[in-house]
């Protein structure tokens, strides 16, 4: 495998010939979004940023990312290996990931792989709990993750550079390069990053090391925007990612593991915007694919493949109504996605959609959202949708919050079709919900404690023994009826004394989800969740500490307690020296110990995560 910080090096290079300018001398910036329907259609919704500097202490993955800063339930194969998401006991297809305002969700099985996602190159990351994104789909129950691209036109031109290289335990080896150009007229961000990793960690308490555990990925994302006039702008935003990782063993036997897995995706977004007095109108034109190939035996060519093809044109129109304070906006949608693997026939499911919101705001006092969607889909009948927000303050500082929302998700190609594991029988799920908060913040401190509770009817859910003719085979049944209810808290604290600043943020969520039937908890759930991040720095050096808890899982409809994932602590630290710290330079060298207690603790049964294991960086922005 080729060293990352070689092609660290050379981006450097390329990037010296490029126009440089002040990292800090900024006049008159715009920042331009792809999506700004998430800070306009939140109101009485808990929406947390991870902003750059967060993003960059976890680069590892985007697993890791979350962990370790959001109340989310990340369910992985293994350090490295296939990764998903879940909000509040729901399904990982019931998390939407949003790139710049488009769902990448994949057709086939729903989902997003979140270690095949390069973190790293986004500009921010908006995690948003609760069924009220109608916006986005009618599927997302638990909640959506935003992946931004910020574009930026300034009165002067500038060009900012960032290049970040590091080496790590077991031969782990990342680059990152990223350039902005901003002009009056022209913005222009681009990326690449590149990893690799033996990830033969040793699997404590046994003889072995985790075992045909490799990967290596590379992603390369390029935006621009174009002001064609002071009303007009045009932005293309596109993505490309392509990854192989080796899938390690489990125990007893991990040294049998032999299969490989490549994929590859690729992103193509068109926006025109047009904004006037009262009327906005901006038209979104999509193109995305994935495919992926499976190798049983990594020593031949044979493999199972899967790919898929998404067209979608989107429609946004709004109305601003200034004696009300408030605004009207339409949503039209159509989408056509193909489908197929080595073992379906390619199918093409068409869905055109049209949603409705009102927001007002009365005397920024009292914030109203209100939302309706139909969708007209080319294999379900699909019902009306719809979601309510509304955030009132009590004070300047002290606000409550409260929503509720009906929603409705189609089974996916994998659910239906996936020979010997599909089902045809399987109906629609639709579940029903509301949370309720109180908050208050202040220029150093914040809290949001809520609680919640939804309602699924047929649910769809994957579990082995669920189809008593296939003894022993994972397939997705309907659940008749899930209950689930919890509360989560999230504070944040930062203050700055003299040349020194603390900041500290915690991310609690108790949850409960119930099959009605068995009154047992839903297989892998966890009950408890809760992660700490700590930082402080003083003049140029900075410290951080990252803390964990994970409550154990159930394996088992049964919830037995000989098939559990118990339940562990995981901590993380790491230092920070700024070498140079100019207007136009600077450069600072790090060190992140993760797994600083050397915990032993598994995700997925029978497959350690990794031991103790070191990082050293070198981050350079100019």
């Amino acid at each position: 495998m080729k060293n990352t910080l070689f092609i660290a090096v050379y981006f450097i290079s390329f990037s010296c010939l490029a126009q440089n300018d002040s990292l800090v001398n900024q006049l008159d910036v715009v920042i331009i979004q792809a999506d700004k329907k998430l800070d306009k259609h939140s109101a009485g919704y808990k929406v947390e940023r991870l902003n750059d500097s967060v993003i960059e202490k976890n680069i590892e993955s985007f697993s890791n990312l979350l962990r370790f800063n959001a109340p989310i339930y990340l369910r992985e194969y293994g350090a490295g290996g296939t990764s998903s998401a879940s909000f509040r006991g729901t399904s990982a297809s019931n998390t939407a990931v949003i790139w710049n305002g488009i769902n990448i969700n994949s057709i086939n099985n729903g989902q997003t792989g979140f270690n095949s996602l390069t973190v790293s190159l986004f500009d921010a990351i908006d995690i948003r709990s609760g069924g009220g994104s109608l916006e986005y789909g009618s599927g997302a129950i638990g909640g959506t993750i935003h992946l931004n691209d910020n574009l930026e036109f300034s009165s002067k031109s500038q060009t900012k550079n960032q290049a970040i290289a590091s080496i790590g335990s077991y031969e782990t080896y990342r680059g990152i390069y990223k350039l902005k150009v901003s002009q009056n007229k022209l913005a222009i961000n681009a990326g690449i990053s590149y990893n690799q990793s033996e990830n033969d960690y040793p699997w404590l308490g046994t003889a072995f090391k985790n075992t045909n555990g490799a990967y290596q990925n590379l992603g390369i994302n390029i935006s621009g925007a174009f002001l064609i006039s002071q009303a007009s702008k045009l932005k293309l935003y596109t993505a490309n990612y392509w990854g192989e990782r080796f899938f390690s063993g489990e125990l007893p036997n991990p040294t049998s593991a032999n299969d490989k897995y490549q994929d590859l995706s690729n992103r193509n977004l068109l926006i025109y915007t047009n904004n006037q007095q009262r009327f906005n109108h901006e038209v979104k034109l999509a193109y995305l694919t994935q495919e992926y190939r499976y190798f049983e035996n990594k020593a031949i060519e044979a493999y199972n493949f899967g790919s898929s093809r998404q067209f979608l044109i989107n429609y946004n129109v709004s109305y601003a109504i200034p004696h009300l304070n408030a605004s009207i906006s339409s949503y039209s949608e159509y989408e056509s996605a193909f489908g197929k693997t080595d073992r379906i026939d390619e199918r093409n499911r068409r869905q055109f959609s049209q949603s409705f919101i009102y927001d007002q705001n009365i005397k920024g006092a009292f914030f109203l959202d209100a939302k309706i969607r139909k969708d007209f889909n080319s294999d379900y009948e699909v019902p009306f949708t719809y979601a309510l927000g509304i955030k009132a303050k009590a004070t300047q500082q002290l606000f409550v919050r409260a929503n509720g929302s009906k929603n409705f998700r189609v089974p996916t190609y994998n659910d239906l079709f996936w020979p010997g594991q599909g089902n045809l029988d399987l109906k629609p799920e639709t579940a029903s919900q509301v949370e309720f908060g109180v908050g208050f913040k202040n220029n150093q401190f914040s809290i949001d404690i809520g609680s919640f509770f939804i309602h699924a009817k047929d649910k769809i859910v994957w579990t082995p023994n669920g189809d008593p003719e296939r003894p022993g085979i994972w397939v997705p049944i309907n659940i008749s009826e899930v209950k689930n209810k919890g509360v989560e808290l999230v504070l944040h604290y930062k203050a700055i004394f003299n040349k020194h600043a603390v900041e500290i943020d915690l991310n609690y969520s108790y949850t409960e989800a119930i099959d009605s039937e068995t009154n047992k908890q839903v297989i892998f759930v966890p009950k408890h969740l809760a992660n700490l991040n700590m930082g402080y720095s003083y003049k140029r050096l900075s410290f951080f500490f990252q803390q964990l808890f994970n409550g154990e899982v159930y394996t088992t409809e049964s919830n037995s307690n000989d098939f559990v994932v118990p339940h562990y602590f995981v901590s993380n630290t790491g230092l920070d020296y700024r070498l140079l710290n100019g207007a136009k330079q600077q450069l600072s060298l790090g060190v992140k110990v993760n797994n600083l207690f050397d915990t032993y603790y598994v995700i997925q049964p029978r497959r350690p995560m990794p031991n103790r294991n070191f990082n050293l960086n070198i981050n350079y922005k100019f």
